[in-house]
């Protein structure tokens, strides 16, 4: 046998592996998973100063430096993809301050979906607690929910979900006017 006898048999077994992988390609988009809704944390809503009660607010006055960290997550899609549920691990952290005289940390922050034109469709509230032991000066939490969004007919990528620290109004004035805002 020579190399030519080989070669058809090649070829037509390279047309057919080549064709049943391409038609392994060409599913319809209705059955493809939508990717997950954009996630973030705010950058003006990402640290916070916590103060004792009173109107100092020095270093003396802090009870608690908190900021979100990080987040991890992911979603699936329930009811023929009509509602996505998105599952959060937000990575939260505290630092115990000089009037500090709880050994929790409570760390209030809320999750927020918008529109593409940025307005708020849903805000939900939440409160990490944050437990120090006897000397910890920083600790870090990891802190699970979920989001539950009904995409009315739209796609993922028309939401976008927002993750920020309650922060007192004062407060973010200051933030906004040190960053330039």
């Amino acid at each position: 046998m020579t190399l030519h006898s080989f070669r058809f048999p090649l070829i037509a077994l390279t047309a057919v592996v080549l064709a049943g992988l391409l038609s392994a390609c060409s599913g319809s988009y209705q059955t493809r998973v939508p990717p997950c809704p954009r996630v973030g944390i705010l950058g003006d809503a990402n640290k916070a100063t916590q103060y004792r009660d009173g109107p100092g607010r020095d270093l003396t006055d802090v009870t608690f430096e908190t900021e979100l960290l990080d987040f991890n997550g992911s979603c699936k899609y329930e009811d023929k993809q009509a509602t996505v549920v998105i599952s959060f691990v937000l990575q939260v952290g505290a630092a115990r301050g000089p009037a500090a005289s709880q050994a929790e940390a409570q760390v209030p922050y809320f999750v927020a979906v918008v529109d593409k034109q940025q307005n708020i469709l849903s805000r939900n509230r939440f409160v990490a607690r944050i437990p120090f032991k006897d000397g910890q000066r920083r600790v870090i939490v990891a802190d699970e929910f979920e989001q539950v969004l009904p995409l009315q007919g739209r796609p993922t990528f028309d939401y976008e979900i927002l993750v920020g620290l309650e922060i007192p109004q004062d407060q973010l004035n200051r933030i906004r006017q040190q960053r330039g805002f």
